[in-house]
């Protein structure tokens, strides 16, 4: 603000081609003289001076965000916001660096103001006539781009937009205007004994017995590939794991079979890394592991569907076999809410006989027995919270008969 008796710093008064009085600001930026305007009064240009002074003194000050309307060229947000993902996954950065490269070459030289539902749309037209290539065991197959990946590439920019949103650097997001396009639910896959049997004397003594520790325990890939022998308390019979999907500290119960197997494990001399690379000072290479050892012997006994994260389901759908309750299930996934747990809710038959039984009893019984009610005198069986050694009872079937929509390597979804 200007001083009393002094002309307002860094204001200037011009008259435009029709004789009008406008405002154009002037002040020095990293030793560049800078200019902005035109503004239609004084009051205007005073409000924009002082706000850009203030954001020169925290560091914040962007002369691109005041030019051409004050919005930033879009590669420009891209490539600022892709400084901010060095502390995700290698995995995550490599998708989102995938997806801001198609944007960037979309949006070449446009700004955030030329992203609009319009616009957005044809984006979305554009990638549905997109043809990729797909490695078949015949060659190499061309096909169109699905709606399902498609909705990829919009979610990220909705998330882009969004950070672009909370920074003030855009009034609102055109993104989530645009309805998805619907994809079918995901089935849930898991093994049978027979390809549990299969699986494992085709990974090999070694190998096998990642297999089966996954499947005892529930771990994910990026879990159990990363756990440290310090990790392991013995006494307790209980993993920690300190950084999980959730963000927080969370526990893994351990049964017998699964302590065994650890302890047949012998990298702990060598390294702190439960499961090591060849130089035990960096933990296994996980895409590795799959390319070599996972999907050829998935392949070899006619089961390709399968990834390693099918053996959490397995994990979860054998509990859910031996009678255990969604909460129970979900304690044991480390799922906050059971809303995930739902999947497996066919595969537990007491509760769900126990019920249609009793709709057939309605009115013949002068009350109705509560599930799980337990005898007088009874002691009631305390379960373990884990899957045991035996799997799951005989009389299940051995065919799920269900699909998935993962493939080899996929990330860790729940």
């Amino acid at each position: 603000m200007a001083r009393p008796g002094r002309k307002d710093r860094g204001l200037l008064a011009i008259k435009n081609s029709t004789g009008k009085t406008v405002w154009h600001v002037r002040f020095y930026h990293e030793g560049k003289e800078r200019r902005f305007g035109a503004f239609k009064n004084k009051t205007q240009a005073r409000d924009f001076y002082e706000k850009a002074k203030q954001e020169q003194k925290t560091g914040q000050f962007f002369p691109e965000r005041y030019q051409h309307g004050g919005y930033e060229v879009v590669e420009v947000v891209i490539d600022r916001y892709l400084l901010t993902i060095a502390t995700k996954k290698p995995t995550t950065q490599k998708a989102e660096r995938f997806f801001a490269e198609w944007w960037k070459d979309y949006f070449k030289g446009k700004r955030l103001n030329a992203i609009t539902v319009g616009v957005l749309e044809e984006a979305r037209q554009s990638l549905l006539a997109t043809v990729i290539v797909e490695a078949k065991e015949k060659g190499e197959v061309d096909k169109l781009m699905t709606p399902q990946r498609v909705n990829r590439y919009m979610a990220w920019l909705r998330h882009l937009l969004n950070v672009v949103v909370r920074e003030g650097k855009l009034a609102n997001n055109p993104v989530p205007k645009l309805t998805m396009y619907k994809e079918p639910k995901g089935k849930t896959r898991f093994l049978s004994m027979e390809d549990e049997t299969l699986l494992l004397e085709k990974l090999g003594p070694i190998y096998g017995t990642w297999a089966r520790l996954a499947i005892l325990t529930g771990l994910r890939q990026s879990e159990q590939f990363r756990l440290q022998w310090t990790d392991v308390d013995w006494e307790r019979g209980i993993l920690t794991l300190p950084t999980t999907k959730a963000g927080e500290v969370q526990y893994v119960h351990l049964n017998e079979e699964a302590k065994v197997i650890l302890r047949g494990f012998d990298s702990w001399p060598h390294s702190k890394w439960v499961f090591p690379s060849k130089n035990q000072v960096t933990p296994l290479d996980a895409r590795n592991f799959y390319n070599r050892i996972w999907g050829p012997a998935v392949t070899a006994i006619g089961i390709e569907w399968a990834t390693w994260h099918d053996l959490r389901h397995t994990f979860a759908s054998r509990l859910a076999m031996t009678g255990h309750n969604e909460g129970t299930i979900a304690a044991l996934l480390r799922h906050s809410t059971t809303a995930l747990v739902k999947r497996y809710a066919h595969l537990s038959p007491s509760h769900l006989k126990a019920a249609v039984e009793g709709v057939a009893g309605f009115g013949k019984a002068p009350a109705a027995v509560r599930e799980n009610q337990v005898p007088a005198g009874e002691p009631r069986p305390v379960p373990n919270g884990t899957v045991t050694e035996t799997g799951m009872p005989v009389s299940v079937g051995q065919e799920s008969g269900i699909e998935v929509r993962e493939i080899y390597g996929a990330g860790d979804p729940d």
